[in-house]
């Protein structure tokens, strides 16, 4: 207790003579505990508790510590933490490539139809697409036959990609 009080300044010794209102000295020390809080509070390891309140214990009878919230620059390079990169992954460009193929190839094997309306639905509008509705009133079909023929070419696509 005397720690906390350590850490939390009185205003009325810190400015003598100033006439310091009721709320701005609750919004003060509010503001000092929120900063006591993200500073210390935060950063402490912390004691797992159950429905109880109490600790619980692990098979080794000490209770169980939960992790830091957070951690040094320092420890996460000692523990050799993969740090993330700007630098695109060969293996995810391999990956995107190998998928837009087979979808490409999956879009030739569709009649020139349903190739019509896959691509007013996802690639038109300068890759945005269009609505369903919008391509029913342009086409003067019902919306839900649209939809229908949609969900099926997907089906049907879904198919060649997954042989």
């Amino acid at each position: 207790m005397a720690n906390n009080n350590r850490r939390r300044p009185d205003y009325a010794a810190l400015y003598p003579g100033l006439e310091i209102s009721d709320e701005v000295l609750d919004y003060l020390t509010k503001s000092v505990r929120k900063m006591e809080y993200q500073s210390y509070d935060l950063k402490r390891d912390r004691v797992l508790q159950g429905a109880d309140g109490k600790p619980v214990f692990g098979e080794n009878g000490q209770p169980i510590i939960l992790e830091e919230r957070e951690v040094s620059l320092e420890w996460l390079m000692d523990n050799n933490w993969d740090f993330p990169t700007d630098t695109p992954d060969p293996l995810d460009d391999v990956i995107r490539r190998m998928v837009s193929h087979r979808l490409n190839s999956g879009l030739d094997k569709l009649r020139p139809n349903e190739r019509m309306l896959i691509d007013a639905l996802f690639y038109s509008n300068d890759g945005k697409g269009m609505t369903e509705r919008k391509y029913a009133a342009e086409t003067e079909k019902h919306h839900m036959t649209v939809h229908s023929r949609k969900a099926r070419i997907l089906g049907k696509l879904k198919i060649f990609l997954e042989s």
